[in-house]
């Protein structure tokens, strides 16, 4: 099949294939969170899927953070925030989880409602975070 300027349009979508091997992993995490919903959406968007890869120490994340806030770039100082607030639900730390994703939330405004999530019911994500991560 042709698509747009004559080139053949590629059949399979490769973020097909990502999703499919995301998804064995979700499901765990979805079996984690039950019935809480609203958590597990927060968590499946905030999680690290694989946090010993995360080369970056919480020290840094959450300098680079604050610099990019300070100088007035709100884009980056909430992914940077995000990021320390990621690390911070892998070391089990509720208090930082709570305290950096409010941080990004205070950024995002309305945009991210899973970071207000995760900030007002820190050590609940922190403790499903703990089982997901132990049963990796």
């Amino acid at each position: 099949m042709l698509g747009l300027f004559g080139r053949k349009k590629n059949q399979s979508s490769p973020a097909g294939n990502q999703l499919g091997t995301q998804e064995p992993v979700l499901s765990k995490l979805q079996e984690i969170a039950g019935t809480d919903t609203e958590m597990y959406q927060s968590l499946s968007r905030l999680l690290f899927l694989d946090p010993k890869k995360i080369t970056t120490p919480l020290e840094d994340a959450v300098s680079q953070a604050s610099t990019f806030d300070a100088t007035g770039n709100k884009t980056r100082a909430e992914v940077w925030y995000r990021i320390a607030g990621g690390i911070a639900l892998y070391r089990g730390d509720a208090e930082s989880v709570r305290k950096f994703f409010e941080k990004a939330a205070s950024i995002a405004a309305n945009s991210r409602p899973e970071y207000k999530t995760i900030a007002s019911r820190s050590q609940d994500a922190v403790n499903l975070a703990r089982k997901f991560y132990e049963s990796m």
